[in-house]
């Protein structure tokens, strides 16, 4: 009878974890969710920006640690670029195609200046990861890595 018992609680399902009802997961554990995924194999598509992709842009090195219209801040679940006289566009991502270690097609709805869009922006990780670029249809729109306080 007791083996019978072990065999069955070893054949039972193994409880998924549960989040607090109503409560989301957190942009990190989203994060960890999306690298464990993608390292597996089972999907090139994710909810949040790698990490390599990740943290405070601005224009030149020198703009660093200061507020400039110039500044770029990419999480793993938004992209927040700053504009003239706080004119600036916040982007929630919704979606992320990993093309390669050094390139993604991230979607994100932006607000800012009273509109709210939808776009799909390729961006480059310079080979460092000390800059990153957004791939528009005029050129390149590039930005240094500011160092982590």
């Amino acid at each position: 009878m007791t083996g019978f018992a072990l065999l069955l609680a070893l054949a039972a399902p193994a409880a998924a974890p549960t989040h607090a009802a109503g409560a989301a997961p957190t942009p990190d554990a989203l994060m960890h969710a999306d690298d464990e995924a993608v390292r597996r194999g089972f999907t090139r598509t994710r909810k949040t920006v790698p990490l390599a992709f990740q943290g405070s842009f601005r224009r030149t090195a020198a703009e660093c640690g200061t507020e400039s219209d110039t500044a770029l801040v990419i999480g793993p679940t938004s992209i927040r670029i700053a504009g003239k006289e706080g004119a600036g566009k916040e982007g929630d991502v919704q979606e992320v195609r990993v093309e390669g270690p050094r390139k993604i097609l991230v979607t994100s709805i932006y607000e800012g200046g009273g509109e709210v869009w939808e776009k799909t922006e390729t961006l480059l990780l310079g080979r460092e990861g000390r800059s990153i670029a957004f791939q528009l249809d005029t050129g390149p729109y590039t930005r240094v890595r500011c160092p982590a306080n």
